[in-house]
């Protein structure tokens, strides 16, 4: 196998990140564009009617799952699912050494990222039922802050889609992206029963963190350590490792010119001692 230059693997290192940025920044515009034209920007938009509709028949049909619900919004909560995707990446990190042990960590951090700045923008408030003890809400149920989109859908839908997508992808299978659906699927489902969010909050909470995740998971699977660790000297100039990599890559030698001086033979005669090369003793 020919060694890879660190210019080859530089030119791979910014590509992807410019691709993450690219979908990131997109993902954002599109969640700004849904807000103001469809949710509106403090609620009451085109689809409120149809929101208005689903909520009232969640409540009469939660089919006992308010407890499931309650765990999931537990363990999908921000700190407490930053602490698991902490957790999981060190343990990725130690069992394969391998770069895709950080997908978790950065779909977790960009799906966060792309609900922050997304609410800084659309202020809609959350259903009447998200805070107890107005009529239908659960007990113990108190979510106050901006409803779109769904920080639970976007952020665990991020993380499944981008773990087990990458699975997907390293060993060809299909179900690990039926799986990571069928989960996100499930969490949107648990907003619903407990009366946190509209259909509109989650559904689109739903797209934009399986859109992520997918991209995360893409643009990891050709990555290796050395995409990320690119050295260069303090001046620019190509370090020892550089030089070493590009004449592996090239099949030619390392080393320098050839050393005339060690290559002249020795001259033994009158006036010089047996063996040795020098000036002539006078």
């Amino acid at each position: 196998m020919i060694a890879q230059s660190p210019a080859t693997r530089e030119r791979r290192l910014w590509p992807a990140a410019a691709v993450l940025g690219s979908v990131g920044l997109g993902l954002l515009l599109a969640a700004v564009l849904v807000g103001l034209t469809v949710v509106g920007r403090h609620g009451g938009g085109p689809v409120q009617g149809f929101d208005n509709r689903v909520e009232a028949w969640g409540i009469d049909h939660r089919f006992g799952l308010v407890g499931a619900a309650k765990v999931v919004a537990f363990f999908g909560d921000a700190p407490k699912l930053g602490l698991l995707v902490a957790a999981l990446t060190a343990l990725l990190l130690l069992l394969t050494r391998s770069v895709k042990s950080l997908i978790p960590l950065v779909a977790f951090l960009g799906g966060e990222l792309l609900v922050l700045l997304v609410r800084e923008v659309i202020h809609r408030p959350r259903p009447p039922t998200a805070d107890y003890p107005a009529p239908g809400a659960v007990p113990g149920v108190h979510e106050t802050s901006f409803s779109f989109p769904s920080g639970h859908s976007v952020a665990v839908t991020a993380v499944l889609f981008a773990s087990l997508g990458s699975l997907a992808l390293v060993r060809r299978w299909v179900w690990p992206w039926v799986v990571a659906l069928v989960v996100s699927l499930f969490v949107i489902d648990s907003r619903l029963v407990l009366g946190v969010h509209w259909f509109s909050d989650v559904l689109f909470g739903l797209l934009v963190g399986a859109a992520w995740g997918t991209a995360v998971a893409l643009v990891f699977d050709p990555l290796t350590w050395d995409d990320l660790m690119v050295k260069r000297s303090a001046r620019g100039r190509p370090t020892a490792e550089e030089v070493e990599g590009a004449h592996l890559a090239s099949g030619s030698p390392a080393s320098g010119p050839p050393d005339r001086e060690a290559d002249r033979p020795a001259r033994v005669g009158p006036g010089y001692g047996a063996g040795k090369v020098g000036p002539p003793r006078r």
